[in-house]
């Protein structure tokens, strides 16, 4: 599993690369022999990095690693890719693609294409290393286009659904008119 960490405003993807020889990071693509470990002093590192060893102190709060090294503090924060993603589907007065999170498989697909959905209807949901995850409606909209299939696996970022935004007066004349499929009324 992969982390994005920002540091000054600039978005790094770490993935941890785990070899016979020893444990490596993946920094946006550029791998980098890597390990830290604790020091006897509360906060205290050791941070070796292709050889060399330095002192570091890491205090974590939330999400958020404060970082002394070299002289210098940093603040560097782990981003929840889920809530990134759920930021990035809020009403935008638009149309607006739902996308994926992480990669992973499609496990089910409950949205139908020119369907309304309600505020946290669920759309369909994903798996990413065995853990499901529904992805639901931010507002109330309408399913302007489906791009993905039960089964399919996906990227980070690849679009599984796109939404219209619709106001409340459009929710209610919706929910007024019952859905038909093949002639018959569904629930």
């Amino acid at each position: 599993m992969g982390y994005d960490f920002e540091l000054t405003n600039e978005t790094s993807l770490v993935h941890p690369v785990h070899h016979q020889a020893g444990d490596t990071l993946a920094i946006n693509g550029q791998s980098i022999r890597a390990a830290l470990t604790p020091g006897l002093a509360t906060a205290e590192y050791f941070l070796d990095i292709d050889g060399e060893r330095e002192r570091v102190f890491i205090a974590t709060r939330a999400d958020t690693h404060y970082i002394h090294w070299r002289g210098r503090a940093y603040r560097v924060d782990a981003i929840n890719a889920l809530e990134r993603a759920r930021r990035a589907a809020e009403p935008s007065g638009g149309a607006e693609i739902l996308s994926a999170p992480m990669p992973g498989t499609v496990v089910e697909v409950v949205a139908l294409e020119g369907s309304t959905v309600e505020t946290g209807a669920l759309l369909l949901t994903i798996e990413s290393m065995k853990l499901q995850t529904k992805i639901t409606a931010p507002h109330p909209a309408r399913v302007a286009e489906v791009y993905v299939l039960a089964g399919a696996t996906f990227d980070q970022g690849a679009p599984f659904i796109r939404l219209e935004a619709i106001d409340d007066d459009v929710m209610e004349a919706a929910q007024a008119t019952p859905n038909t499929r093949n002639g018959a009324d569904s629930p």
